[in-house]
């Protein structure tokens, strides 16, 4: 049905290029803390979160999207309830839909640094993805954001690159690195 499309529990992956640009900049801060940092890169906060992108992406989204702990309520507008998001590391927030019937996941946003979760403020993950959707980049109805997602890079471009499987294989072989996100973190 669709080239390169990543399944994962019989769910297929899609990506906004709104979230597609978000873990390339990630990836390119990773990378950029390997070269500089080899002996300490995966201490560091933005390899940690890269590793739970990754982790929330292909494990623990896919194993439930409906799961009740990804529900936003009326964060973002009673009529947004089709929104879901992930919450890790406290203040981030991976915002997703999913089509239960065609078994379709779509990944539309993950914040950074910059729009860290703060209850009021104007750079609030909240705030800022509400003005995105208001804006329509990405697009809130159904049929417009998977169209866009199908033209934009495909995650198997990212997250099956060794190397920054490595990273995530790294972050999690050890017990005392383990990226810790359970549901009832989320």
């Amino acid at each position: 049905m669709y080239d390169r499309v990543c399944v994962i529990n019989g769910w297929a992956l899609f990506a906004h290029p709104c979230f597609i640009e978000q873990l390339k900049q990630a990836i390119d801060k990773v990378v950029q803390l390997q070269q500089k940092y080899p002996n300490d890169y995966l201490k560091k906060n933005d390899t940690k979160r890269l590793a739970a992108i990754i982790k929330l992406v292909t494990e623990i989204i896919p194993n439930d999207p409906a799961n009740i702990a990804f529900r936003l309520g009326d964060t973002l507008g009673g009529k947004r309830k089709h929104w879901f998001r992930a919450k890790f590391f406290q203040q981030y927030r991976l915002f997703f839909r999913f089509h239960a019937e065609s078994k379709i996941i779509i990944f539309g946003w993950v914040n950074d640094e910059r729009t860290k979760r703060a209850y009021g403020d104007k750079h609030d993950a909240y705030k800022v993805f509400g003005e995105m959707l208001n804006v329509g980049h990405p697009p809130d109805d159904w049929n417009s954001l998977l169209k866009e997602s199908i033209d934009s890079p495909h995650l198997t471009e990212f997250i099956n690159d060794e190397d920054i499987l490595d990273v995530v294989r790294e972050r999690t072989k050890n017990p005392a690195k383990q990226i810790r996100i359970n549901l009832d973190e989320i």
